[in-house]
């Protein structure tokens, strides 16, 4: 998501030359599809946990094959059939003109519908299992969460495409403050619920913090240690104490 918004910024009206106005209409052609696949994954996940009670996670290697193999090979099949559709003379974005915009949306409207699919089920199931005489809470609430984020961030992508998909027409300036906002929205959206609205995140908060914290406290006990007045007290307590064994 990060570096889709980057080259969204820096690129999307770089439009000369025209190799590198279509790599990077490319570029964002594969992020912008890895963000959504990645979405897919997560309402995936919380199927599997809700609905099938299936706690075993996926191997991150078939995690990174789907989120970012089905992308790929997106963008290869859409570039080898229209390698013109890749840039226009406005914007470094697919064209509207030859069908090839498709090639984005089709799977984006595909992964949007098939989340709410799931979404619908693990809700249903959820409330379901809070209605229960003992539910397991802890559990629960953190799979609540989880739901909560996942959903969120679905109406937000979703409604950020829908009107993403009339960006490039002529005299849409509304739909573009729109679609601005949204954007934007997502990585605030990110950050309250996966770190301020997380007790794991803001422990390690908690802990890095006093790291910080800690090592000066320690340099002003060492320093206080080798004071030459608590030097000289412990030598006059030292004479002392062998006056005593010599008497």
């Amino acid at each position: 998501l990060f570096m889709a918004d980057l080259v969204f910024l820096v690129g999307i009206s770089q439009t000369e030359p025209e190799g590198g106005c279509r790599f990077v209409a490319g570029l964002l052609h594969f992020f912008f599809l890895g963000v959504m696949t990645w979405m897919l994954l997560e309402g995936v996940q919380l199927y599997r946990m809700v609905v099938l009670v299936f706690n075993a996670t996926i191997r991150p290697l078939y995690l990174y094959l789907f989120g970012y193999g089905i992308p790929l090979a997106i963008v290869v099949l859409s570039a080898i059939i229209r390698p013109k559709g890749y840039g226009t003379k406005q914007h470094c974005w697919l064209s509207l003109k030859d069908g090839l915009i498709w090639s984005f949306f089709g799977p984006v409207c595909f992964i949007v519908i098939l989340n709410v699919f799931f979404f619908i089920i693990t809700v249903w199931r959820l409330a379901q299992k809070f209605a229960t005489l003992n539910p397991d809470l802890s559990k629960l609430h953190k799979i609540r969460a989880f739901t909560v984020t996942a959903v969120a961030q679905m109406c937000i992508l979703g409604l950020m495409w829908v009107f993403g998909a009339f960006l490039f027409d002529k005299g849409m300036t509304v739909v573009e403050y729109i679609f601005t906002i949204l954007n934007s929205l997502q990585g605030v959206l990110v950050f309250v619920m996966h770190c301020l609205l997380s007790k794991q995140v803001r422990d390690e908060y908690v802990q890095f913090l006093s790291c910080i914290c800690t090592p000066q406290k320690k340099r002003y006990s060492d320093f206080s240690s080798t004071n030459p007045s608590s030097s000289q007290s412990q030598g006059s307590r030292s004479g002392q104490h062998t006056g005593e064994s010599q008497i």
